[in-house]
Formats: C-alpha cells, sequence, structure tokens
C-alpha cells in the first residue's frame, strides 16, 4: 500500500515535508484558512512557493491534513489509555480520569491544536473540505466504542467537557490571562491546577 504524504512527513520529522506541515500548522492557528497563504507558510518552513506546492499540492490540502494529523495524534493518544481502564470496575471514574488528564496535558504541550480546534468550530460554516465527514466522524466512531459504556448521553456530554478543556486552556494562555493569573496554565503549578479542577468540574457535571 502507498504511503501518503502525511505518513513520510511522519516518519521523517526533519524533511521539506514535515516542515512545511509544521509551519502550516502555525499559521493556519495563527490566521485560520482563510488569512493563510501559502506564501506566508513556504517562508515559514523557509522553502520557495514551488517546492510547497510540490510536496503538498495545495492550501487546501495542506489544511486539511493538519487535521487529519492532529486527530490521529488524539486518537492514538487514547487508545492504549483508555481502553485498558474500561476492564476495570471503576470503570467510569478511571476513564474520565484518563481522558480528560491526557487530552488536557496534549493541548497544553501543543498550543497551536486549541487554537486550530476553537478556530475550526468558528469556520466552519464557510469552509468544507470534508474535515468533519472524513477526520471528525471516524474519530468520533473510535472513541465512542472505547468509552460507549459509560452510556451514550455520558459520552456525548464528555466529548463537549473536553472541548470545555480546549476552550479553557486556549482562553487562559492568551497575554490577558497569563498577567491576571500570574503565570500560563501551560506548565508548573498553574497547570496542575487548571487539570485538576477540569477533570473534578466533569466528574461533578457525569455524576449519575
Amino acid at each position: 500500500m502507498a504511503k501518503s504524504a502525511l505518513d513520510k512527513a511522519r516518519e521523517a520529522p526533519g524533511s521539506t515535508k514535515a516542515r512545511i506541515l509544521a509551519a502550516a500548522e502555525e499559521v493556519f492557528a495563527a490566521k485560520g484558512f482563510p488569512g493563510a497563504s501559502t506564501r506566508e507558510i513556504a517562508a515559514r518552513a523557509g522553502v520557495n512557493i514551488s517546492s510547497l506546492h510540490y510536496h503538498w499540492e495545495s492550501k487546501e490540502t495542506l489544511y486539511f491534513t493538519v487535521f487529519r494529523n492532529i486527530y490521529d495524534r488524539i486518537v492514538d493518544l487514547l487508545r492504549n489509555t483508555v481502553t485498558p481502564l474500561l476492564a476495570r470496575q471503576d470503570a467510569r471514574e478511571s476513564a474520565i480520569d484518563a481522558t480528560m488528564r491526557q487530552l488536557f496535558d496534549f493541548f497544553a504541550d501543543n498550543p497551536n491544536v486549541p487554537k486550530l480546534l476553537m478556530r475550526r468550530i468558528v469556520e466552519n460554516e464557510e469552509i468544507e473540505l470534508g474535515i468533519e465527514r472524513d477526520i471528525l466522524a471516524p474519530a468520533w466512531g473510535v472513541f465512542s466504542a472505547w468509552v460507549g459504556r459509560l452510556g451514550r448521553r455520558a459520552f456525548s456530554r464528555l466529548f463537549m467537557l473536553s472541548m470545555h478543556s480546549v476552550l479553557l486552556v486556549y482562553l487562559l494562555d492568551s497575554r490577558s490571562y497569563q498577567s491576571l493569573l500570574g503565570g500560563s496554565v501551560r506548565s508548573g503549578p498553574l497547570r496542575d491546577q487548571v487539570r485538576r479542577h477540569v477533570t473534578q468540574l466533569v466528574h461533578h457535571l457525569l455524576a449519575p
């Protein structure tokens, strides 16, 4: 089976293909799809515009691949964390703890991700590239199968509350909140405190 461009970029993180993808993630996070340009992405990656189009064809291809990479990373992150916990008697509690901890830390360690996900919500009506159909829906199905025993309603609420943690990381890491809180929620004691708060909140809201 032929390897995709994303597969090749993952196998060679220092390659031109991977550098362009990383630059695209940064530019799309900062400016969204409408505000981003392939010239800016190429400049950020340190390549010429023809090289960008040779490796990734178009801005649309890059945008789609950026989101494919994010959701693949989230699924891989949770695959070996959540599934084994569901065999335990305290499956509900342990699955909530693991899900919120892993997602919060992932968003905090990768600041472009919460920005991209929030921009996608805002831009969703204007940009239709099959992201929800071809990426989000399959990822949702995988995650749903893992935590289905929590109950369909509980799963839907867990998903929404996970998105709440994305919003928290995105907002609280802004310059104004950093000044108010005395630091960034992406590191140190504040990170532990906010993660703990979000997890406790989810437990309360999902209580039977």
